[in-house]
């Protein structure tokens, strides 16, 4: 890993809450006779709510932000979406070794989201706006933490969407990750930005050499190249045949090789085994994409193979064999 200590934002960074703020603010703005655009409204609330009304009512800021916490009261903690991804990061950061660390304006509820999803283990320790630091950019809540858990700045990164989250990590010494999957921020001056938690996880974490990718990392990738070659069509249930001929295709790629070379050049010679898992790699890559066009989730497939692999462990395949086929 390129650091071991993560520092988190909360809001727009691991959870995609934007929408359910724009919604509340919305209303309030509505309430006091103002109509924009999303969008519009979007680019405004990114930088902060505040600057939102201040830029939309002068002079009413106070009026703004009294409406706009009584609407989002009306919204429920299941409004509260990670970005996807976020949660295979945070724990990708804990396999191999590293910590993670929230730090958020946001008052104690962002805890209370973390448990609800069940992803509050994933951390080390909070920072939330309860309390009492001063804002970002001010590095005292940063530099508070890293005291508290005798930290080494050079081992640490603070991850945000916005200037005042990475401006925070360097007034307190440490490096930052900016994600920005909209590109709000785009001409910030950074040396790390993603606009996805796969390139993150696999930069940051893997440095591009992943040891163990999960079902849903495989997803990740197909449907990135999917999104890279829209001409191919997409992943959607029209295409799962075709998909599947591919990968019986992809298939008759493998038995050639076992057909026609010695096993054990298959294990020992470098050349034919990088061909050999090659091949491996396409039918897998196919049968994947046979399940995503058909909405088969990397839960639903993991949780069907592990059942699978129990029923397997107690079946008497003799006996079943003898029934099937009287031998």
């Amino acid at each position: 890993m390129k650091f071991t200590e993560f520092f988190w934002d909360f809001d727009g960074t691991l959870f995609d809450t934007y929408p359910r703020i724009n919604r509340a603010m919305m209303k309030a703005l509505n309430d006091l006779g103002v109509n924009i655009e999303t969008e519009a409204l979007a680019k405004l609330t990114k930088v902060t709510i505040g600057h939102a009304a201040s830029v939309l009512l002068p002079g009413q800021e106070k009026e703004v932000m009294l409406r706009y916490r009584e609407h989002i009261k009306e919204e429920t903690i299941d409004s509260f979406i990670p970005y996807e991804g976020a949660f295979r990061m945070l724990k990708s950061v804990c396999e191999h070794g590293g910590r993670n660390y929230l730090y958020t304006h946001s008052g104690n509820y962002t805890i209370d989201v973390l448990k609800h999803l069940g992803a509050d283990h994933l951390f080390a320790d909070f920072i939330t706006g309860s309390d009492g630091f001063p804002s970002k950019p001010f590095p005292d809540a940063l530099l508070s933490m890293m005291e508290k858990h005798s930290l080494d700045p050079l081992k640490c990164v603070m991850v945000g969407d916005r200037d005042i989250d990475l401006l925070a990590g360097k007034n307190a010494g440490i490096s930052g990750i900016m994600f920005d999957p909209d590109g709000y921020y785009a001409d910030f001056d950074t040396q790390y930005r993603y606009h996805t938690f796969f390139d993150m996880m696999a930069d940051q974490v893997w440095e591009m050499n992943p040891a163990d990718l999960h079902v849903s990392d495989m997803y990740t990738i197909q449907r990135a190249l999917q999104q890279r070659h829209p001409e191919w069509g997409g992943l959607h249930p029209g295409r799962a045949r075709d998909q599947l001929l591919w990968m019986i295709g992809e298939a008759g790629e493998v038995i050639d090789i076992l057909k026609k070379c010695k096993l054990q050049d298959v294990q020992n010679n470098p050349e034919l085994r990088a061909r050999f898992v090659e091949e491996v790699v396409d039918v897998a890559m196919y049968m994947n994409e046979v399940c995503m066009c058909l909405g088969i989730t990397p839960e639903e497939f993991s949780d069907a193979y592990f059942k699978k692999h129990l029923y397997n462990m107690n079946r008497d395949y003799r006996k079943a064999n003898k029934e099937r086929y009287g031998s």
